[in-house]
């Protein structure tokens, strides 16, 4: 699958083509253009806002601005990559705040206990059909959750810089931030999601309280979630593998931590093909802005 953060010139040139194309009315190169992002558009802004269906809304939100801003991208000023994700990380920014970021960001030293020892006796309660299903969902939810409780940019730059294998250089452009600045935060970030697994999650240690299956017998037993109408999310494969490369094992322990993230799914992004037709062919926007830019031409 395309990777928007390798660099790679002949990419970039890719999207140009196909702006140019889209530009003279082609909607099949502005299709595939989209089609090209809309996916890891998606994907950060899930692990940004921890919430399927606003994730979803963002990516439409994000695309309407890419397409009716395309006749003002210049190319000789950024790369298409930096021009669109930059949208991407300006619109997550500015959204106003969530409930389910208040209640993250309201808790006590930014990172909450989890309290798994204070059930004892969920350990008891016997597993049913689709509870692995629902073990690898809570780690997810688990995971996610612990980036809202880092501030919109640290977790933008965590989300780029740990998660995606984003380099300073590409990030800080992004982000719109110097390189330097781009690192500090990172291993600021990086830290706090770190030390609070380090000490809780037993995916990273054993003797941690934290256990995916004890949150989930736990949940079943109190009947707050019911295992046997999960379904699993539309997935395209690990983040890990949409990235294509290898995790580099220099420490154990860091090796675990960063695999906890690359392990999570990559989800397949809502379809857009349709949305774009409809939105090309109701909104005289879009049509304007397309031929006033054939006019300057």
């Amino acid at each position: 699958m395309y990777n928007p953060f390798r660099e790679k010139i002949e990419e970039n040139n890719r999207d140009i083509d196909y702006i140019s194309h889209s530009l003279q009315g082609d909607t099949a190169a502005l299709e595939a253009l989209i089609l090209r992002h809309q996916s890891w558009i998606y994907n950060i802004a899930v692990n940004m806002t921890g919430d399927i269906h606003l994730s979803q809304d963002i990516t439409q939100e994000v695309l309407l601005k890419v397409i009716t801003k395309l006749s003002t991208y210049e190319p000789d000023k950024a790369s298409f990559r930096t021009w669109l994700y930059r949208i991407v990380v300006n619109h997550i920014i500015n959204l106003k705040e969530s409930k389910k970021e208040k209640f993250f960001q309201a808790a006590e030293n930014n990172f909450p206990s989890i309290k798994i020892e204070d059930h004892p006796d969920a350990r008891s309660v016997e597993l049913s059909t689709g509870t692995g299903l629902l073990e690898e969902k809570m780690k997810m939810n688990c995971v996610v959750c612990m980036l809202l409780c880092l501030s919109r940019m640290e977790r933008i730059v965590f989300i780029l810089g740990l998660i995606f294998d984003v380099t300073d250089k590409i990030g800080a452009e992004i982000c719109d931030i110097s390189r330097a600045n781009f690192r500090k935060i990172l291993s600021r970030s990086r830290k706090k999601v770190f030390d609070y697994f380090n000490v809780n999650c037993g995916l990273l240690n054993r003797n941690n309280p934290c256990r995916c299956a004890d949150q989930a017998r736990y949940l079943i037993k109190t009947g707050k979630i019911d295992a046997a109408v999960i379904s699993s999310e539309n997935s395209l494969g690990t983040i890990h593998a949409m990235l294509g490369d290898a995790i580099n094992n220099i420490e154990d322990s860091y090796y675990e931590f960063i695999t906890l993230f690359k392990s999570q799914p990559f989800l397949k992004g809502p379809d857009m093909v349709q949305w774009l037709r409809n939105v090309i062919q109701n909104n005289e926007g879009i049509n304007i802005s397309i031929q006033n830019s054939e006019n300057r031409s």
